[in-house]
């Protein structure tokens, strides 16, 4: 697939579940390599829009292609193997017993659990991309007791591990505290800088959380995509009101953006 060529595209996607509408005529590109920040409140139809690039269900009406293929032309369980899909709700279906290096490799093998021992190669692997989300430290520490910031890292080095060629990355800080979003958010870019062919989208409602690498930006709002192009485009209060109200201000520090409001 050329660098150029649409990794993932909606063409007038919309997404009706039990008569309610929540997701409406939704347009938009990522070519392969792109790095994209998705922005909106909750319940603005973000997470619904993720689970249909990943594989997990169709539109209701308009054109989705993903790698090449519409959906209704391909196997669906086949394209999941190529997307790696990080979520909050994936800590809770990982056995707490289980060491970091061991989640990741059972991401490799496609199960939850490994009930093999790893041979030196899948090792080798998970200790890799471990090392690539800066997680090399935690190899032996239990899932079940590692901070939701380090929780977060093991997971994306699963998805990782399953040589994805697209990374959605579902509300990624959810649960951090300051300290820990910016470690987590450090790694999160080192690991981009190397793997630049990697197409991601990344989602969130806060604008603090957004890492300086992803330059491009679209806001989602009651199943819309309002706006999109860069995020300097993107991050204004004109634009940002309509999700947000107008009770704040932008604050900037280099290439990041914080809100802060008024009451």
């Amino acid at each position: 697939m050329s660098e150029n060529q649409a990794v993932i595209e909606c063409q007038d996607i919309s997404l009706i579940i039990n008569g309610t509408s929540i997701l409406k005529g939704i347009n938009f590109k990522l070519t392969k390599g792109e790095h994209c920040v998705l922005l909106g409140l909750n319940g603005s139809g973000k997470t619904s829009l993720l689970k249909l690039m990943s594989g997990y269900g169709y539109p209701s009406e308009g054109k989705l292609k993903v790698l090449g293929k519409y959906f209704g032309e391909i196997d669906l369980r086949i394209l999941r193997k190529r997307i790696g899909w990080v979520h909050m709700d994936l800590k809770y279906d990982i056995p707490p017993f289980m060491n970091s290096i061991e989640v990741v490799i059972s991401g490799n093998r496609g199960s939850l659990v490994i009930y093999e021992d790893a041979e030196k190669s899948e090792l080798d692997r998970a200790m890799h991309f471990l090392e690539l989300m800066n997680a090399g430290k935690i190899i032996n520490r239990r899932f079940g007791s590692l901070s939701t910031g380090e929780r977060q890292k093991v997971l994306i080095a699963r998805a990782l591990s399953m040589d994805p060629e697209i990374l959605l990355l579902d509300e990624p800080c959810l649960g951090l505290d300051p300290v820990s979003r910016e470690e987590f958010l450090a790694s999160v870019s080192g690991m981009l800088i190397k793997r630049r062919d990697l197409t991601v989208l990344y989602v969130t409602h806060h604008i603090e959380e957004i890492p300086e690498i992803f330059e491009r930006m679209m806001i989602m709002d009651r199943g819309n995509i309002l706006v999109q192009g860069t995020r300097d485009a993107v991050l204004k209060k004109e634009i940002l009101s309509h999700i947000y109200g107008d009770e704040f201000t932008i604050k900037r520090s280099g290439k990041r953006y914080y809100l802060q409001f008024k009451y």
